[in-house]
């Protein structure tokens, strides 16, 4: 996919080091983008990521932190104030799926899943207002999850997460308007990632693929394209939207 409206733009991906992350950060690097990529712990995949990008654009930095933390969120924040002055495009896609049944789930991990899965995605939002207000197309894509919409036994803080993230996209869209700044959410089928394939096998993602009417499973690509579009100038008069990228599976 290629636009011509990314060219020199500062974009911040959360979680750019593989899967969705890295596939957006990707295409925007090759359209002319800085790409800023973050992670969490894995410095190795980090790296490799780092430099496979920078081989077809600009990668401005790659930053260690984890954004469930609020101080991570400021010194991030710090961070591309200081390098860059501005911020065109932030992409909220870091998440995390601890998992459990809802009448055992400990009150410990759901708030470090609404943490890292909500609250997070509006701080950063918040504390980037600064930077993106100083941009002439700026742009928020959040990306929530199909269970957004519909509900998942034995995953209810991703479920609430995740739907919590499609109404911060409406409120912020409203109240961020006055900026010029949009805000849409985008919310993926399952998807071949390094997350899915540690907890799922072949047959798994087969089966999956049998019951959406698309008849395949979500690519990162996928979701990439999407993402771009809803960056792009193209996208100048949709505003706090939530676009399924699914093949259809919430059809059945």
């Amino acid at each position: 996919m290629k636009y011509d409206c990314f060219k020199n733009k500062v974009a911040f991906i959360t979680g750019s080091t593989s899967g969705f992350g890295k596939a957006t950060a990707m295409e925007l690097a090759k359209n002319g983008a800085i790409v800023i990529l973050n992670y969490a712990n894995d410095d190795e995949r980090a790296k490799k990521a780092a430099v496979e990008i920078s081989n077809f654009g600009t990668v401005g930095d790659c930053i260690k932190a984890d954004i469930s933390k609020e101080e991570d969120i400021l010194k991030i924040v710090s961070i591309i104030k200081e390098k860059f002055g501005k911020l065109d495009y932030l992409v909220n896609n870091a998440a995390i799926d601890i998992g459990g049944s809802f009448e055992n789930f400990s009150i410990e991990d759901f708030k470090k899943e609404m943490n890292a899965n909500l609250i997070h995605r509006f701080y950063l939002i918040q504390q980037s207002v600064e930077l993106m207000r100083k941009s002439n197309q700026p742009r928020v894509v959040n990306v929530a999850s199909r269970y957004a919409e519909r509900p998942l036994a034995d995953a209810s803080p991703l479920c609430i997460s995740e739907a919590g993230t499609v109404m911060l996209t409406k409120v912020a869209a409203l109240e961020l308007a006055k900026f010029n700044i949009k805000v849409n959410t985008i919310s993926p089928a399952l998807a071949i990632t390094p997350l899915t394939e540690a907890i799922m096998n072949k047959e798994d993602f087969d089966a999956y693929a049998k019951v959406n009417p698309s008849g395949r499973v979500c690519d990162p690509q996928d979701v990439a394209n999407t993402i771009l579009f809803l960056l792009s100038s193209d996208a100048d008069y949709i505003n706090g939207e939530n676009l399924n990228v699914n093949g259809g599976i919430l059809l059945k």
